[in-house]
């Protein structure tokens, strides 16, 4: 008989608790908590991204969180494979994974697997990387340009991200029988999802209002702007796409003034709040707590009994 391993995922809007609540699942019960918030991942991104806390990430394994440098892209595919890796290691430390965010395509994509029908293995990361470290941008795209083959009309040609998803697309192996299948068709996984629902909107709302104006009181502009002066990043880069990141740099090129970029990443927010909350559907939602009044015995109880 295949042994069953217990795989726990945390889901809901930003701003409803999801670190918090997961800080305190891990007290309770042995889990190694995975990050799969896409921004997170960068290091550097700590107040925009509200990453845990270093007396938390101390205080129970983390993984996933600090992985790249803020000049670096990452994609649902290397998700997949740096989320498959550490279950494994924390089920050889003897734990539960605990996979906890609000980047809702990739957890999706983790679950049912990959929609697009390239799978990227070593040597196609490896000649991806090669091939960026001896040609600039404007090469590559100039390469892609004379293949008439290839759609690059609509991508600017220092559009970093882009054109390395074009990379990958053209390179990767089109085995189909390589393809990632997704955490729902390992026969020797057990998923349950708990998503965070939220009933009283305007909660949610004022919860983001205070977390914005606690990120700016903090220095996320000093943040932002030691990132892309340390890493020579713009708007463009992948890292700076984060909400909170890109309005920033409108801020610091005099596009916005101070309260303009509290209004504005607070709307970005709440309109982020607001798709998460809709991805509730497309979910297989084994238990739903409300948010703010989380009846935490009632979960408890779920997550004992899911484990026994």
């Amino acid at each position: 008989m295949i042994p069953m391993h217990k795989v726990f995922i945390l889901l809901g809007p930003t701003a409803s608790g999801k670190s918090k609540l997961s800080m305190k699942l891990s007290k309770d019960f042995p889990f190694e908590i995975i990050n799969a918030d896409l921004y997170s991942i960068y290091k550097g991104l700590d107040i925009g991204t509200a990453k845990p806390s270093n007396i938390d990430l101390k205080s129970t394994k983390h993984y996933l969180i600090d992985k790249i440098e803020p000049d670096e892209n990452y994609n649902v595919s290397k998700f997949c494979s740096d989320v498959s890796l550490s279950i494994k290691a924390i089920v050889s430390n003897n734990k539960y994974p605990l996979i906890v965010g609000g980047t809702m395509m990739y957890v999706y994509q983790l679950l049912n697997g990959l929609t697009h029908d390239y799978n990227l293995i070593k040597s196609d990361i490896d000649l991806i990387k090669y091939i960026l470290s001896k040609y600039s941008y404007g090469e590559i795209y100039d390469a892609f340009k004379s293949d008439i083959s290839i759609p690059v009309e609509k991508i600017n040609c220092n559009d970093s991200y882009r054109l390395e998803k074009l990379l990958e697309r053209s390179i990767a192996n089109h085995n189909r029988s390589n393809k990632y299948t997704g955490l729902y068709n390992q026969k020797d996984i057990k998923i349950n999802v708990i998503f965070i629902d939220i009933k009283d909107r305007n909660l949610l709302r004022e919860s983001i209002s205070k977390r914005t104006e606690e990120m700016l009181r903090r220095g996320l502009v000093k943040e932002v702007q030691q990132l892309i002066t340390k890493y020579n990043l713009t708007q463009d880069s992948q890292s700076m796409r984060a909400i909170g990141y890109k309005e920033t740099i409108d801020y610091l090129n005099h596009n916005i003034d101070l309260n303009g970029l509290s209004d504005t990443i607070s709307l970005s927010t709440q309109q982020l709040a607001k798709r998460q909350i809709t991805w509730k559907n497309k979910f297989k939602i084994n238990f739903t707590v409300e948010y703010p009044q989380i009846d935490y015995d009632d979960l408890s109880k779920f997550v004992h009994n899911s484990l026994n």
